[in-house]
């Protein structure tokens, strides 16, 4: 039993409380797909519900109603595991909702907006970039917004929040940002125009997160970041994410420059550019935890 159990902490160990929170997190997150998407999608395709809208307008408005019931359903794994299997309070996640809590979520929004502006700046000053206006389709533009909020919040909850704590307890911290950064890594691995350079962009940009929550001890401020990240990138500067590339952006643009410097087709993560402006984040968490811990002058 010593083999699943830890007897002085009285609960499962950390590598069974992770298999138990992914098998967790995989069925709360299948009901609102098997509750929810898939009857509103045999309707609609009998022509009961929103038999008006094609297959793409479609499949944006069953994601939007789909993705927050998932988000919440991650969360609530998320939640479950930490008091049924880790027998520890969301705090010790970094989840403790207070006047921290919001300052670090706008400080990792500010500093995602910051790296994504400045991959854009490179990008332009070198003359990679050419701006053709932008591309507004309402439900795109709602898509995207939902779709961002979403995935921002979901992932880090697993990533960051559940993975990074429960992997550190059971080998050490700096194994823990490693491992949570190469599984968000190889969970976009097959994205559309993925490749060797973007699966590695992915791993620091991990690190990125990873080091949001480690120097706030906050989630939210690696919540924040992952947001502005794929917001910047994607609906404002029209850059791919991960792939795809948005149907509505406030900028339309056609990039020129080398793929291995600015991603191509896949995005910014995937090119030297992107990687530099994920290491110029850590660099500048790194900074400021410094400067808090710094004694002031007297």
């Amino acid at each position: 039993m010593q083999l699943f159990v830890n007897p002085q902490e009285r609960r499962l160990r950390a590598l069974w409380r992770l298999a138990a929170h992914a098998l967790l997190t995989f069925t709360l997150g299948a009901l609102p797909i098997l509750l929810v998407a898939e009857p509103l999608t045999a309707l609609h395709r009998r022509g009961l519900f929103l038999a008006a809208y094609g297959h793409d307008d479609y499949d944006r408005v069953i994601n939007m109603i789909a993705g927050p019931l998932l988000t919440l359903a991650i969360i609530a794994a998320v939640a479950i595991a930490a008091r049924w299997l880790d027998h520890r309070p969301l705090s010790d996640l970094g989840i403790r909702i207070d006047r921290a809590w919001w300052t670090s979520l706008g400080i990792g929004f500010f500093l995602g907006a910051l790296l994504m502006s400045f991959v854009f700046a490179v990008q332009w000053s070198a003359g990679w970039i050419e701006v053709s206006g932008g591309v507004f389709v309402p439900l795109a533009f709602a898509f995207t917004i939902v779709k961002v909020l979403c995935v921002g919040i979901y992932e880090e909850f697993v990533g960051r929040g559940y993975q990074l704590r429960n992997i550190a307890e059971g080998t050490n911290l700096a194994t823990a940002v490693v491992a949570t950064s190469a599984i968000f890594s190889a969970l976009h691995a097959f994205n559309d125009n993925a490749s060797v350079l973007s699966t590695i962009g992915l791993f620091v940009n991990g690190m990125l997160f990873a080091a949001a929550i480690l120097v706030t001890g906050r989630l939210s401020a690696a919540i924040g970041l992952h947001i502005a990240w794929n917001l910047f990138e994607g609906l404002i500067l029209g850059f791919p994410v991960s792939g795809d590339k948005e149907a509505s952006s406030l900028l339309a643009i056609r990039q020129l420059g080398p793929d291995i410097l600015t991603g191509g087709a896949f995005g910014p993560e995937a090119g030297v550019i992107g990687i530099a402006a994920s290491l110029l984040g850590i660099a500048a968490l790194i900074t400021f935890r410094r400067t808090r811990r710094a004694p002031r002058a007297t």
